[in-house]
């Protein structure tokens, strides 16, 4: 069995592969002042709840964009495993073709989302990961990293809202039945999921032009991608997994 484990800014997300199999997934809140002991405690618990066994795992393999997590959640599989992960920090050792300006400046997540979907899916493809930020990755048709775009992500700006503003409430991620809304909350989310999904078909579109060729797919990942992405006119496949199967392509392919 291997272990993968992605740490974010928001969620920690693991995973549990037996071959290609993905057995179950689990995610926990990123808490920058949790001990590795506490780490531990909670890595056994999910085990747990899915009354799965701590051993007989052959590897484990971590990405993570919170350099100061790391160790401990490291130390925390290497108590309960009795494995040391591999752990990935950057682009380097994903096994990612990067355009020359580059390399070695990736997150994790960037490169190991691009490995998956180079893996996975007909290119050259767009790779959308609504998490903490919302990015859009442009992979080529020779699987090489060209660029990607940054803005703040769909969870903050709901927060920027709530807490900035005296007379606007934290409202669920869902969306109303029409664009126009009549209430404050429809409103904020008509904003919100509408306004994203918007931009996510504009800057594709703009970057498909400044690409010059046509995009073959468009696959969205991260905790925010499900709703939002079915109100796109683009079409988009969403894929829950995306950072999990890649990490366990770029294992696979190490051990080999």
């Amino acid at each position: 069995m291997l272990l993968t484990i992605d740490i974010g800014n928001t969620n920690i997300t693991m995973g549990i592969y037996e071959g290609d199999d993905l057995l179950f997934t689990s995610r926990l809140a990123t808490d920058r002042k949790r001990t590795s002991d506490q780490y531990a405690v909670e890595l056994l618990n999910i085990f747990n709840l899915h009354n799965a066994s701590c051993s007989g795992f052959s590897g484990a393999i971590i990405s993570s964009v919170v350099p100061e997590v790391v160790y401990a959640v490291k130390t925390a599989i290497e108590t309960v495993t009795g494995i040391t992960p591999l752990v990935l920090s950057s682009d380097i050792g994903t096994g990612l073709k990067i355009v020359k300006n580059a390399v070695g400046q990736l997150g994790a997540d960037l490169a190991v989302a691009s490995v998956a979907a180079r893996d996975k899916y007909p290119l050259p493809c767009f790779i959308v990961d609504l998490g903490t930020a919302t990015k859009i990755i442009l992979i080529d048709e020779d699987g090489t990293f060209l660029g990607c775009t940054i803005s703040a992500g769909v969870g903050i700006s709901l927060e920027a809202l709530a807490q900035k503003t005296s007379q606007l409430p934290t409202v669920s991620l869902t969306a109303p039945s029409t664009s126009i809304g009549t209430n404050t909350v429809d409103c904020m989310k008509s904003g919100t999921v509408f306004g994203t999904a918007a931009m996510l078909d504009g800057l594709t579109a703009r970057m498909e032009r400044d690409f010059g060729k046509e995009v073959k797919t468009t696959v969205a990942t991260g905790g925010l991608a499900e709703e939002i992405v079915k109100n796109c006119e683009r079409r988009i496949v969403f894929d829950r997994d995306l950072i999990l199967e890649g990490l366990k392509n770029i294992f696979n392919r190490k051990e080999k």
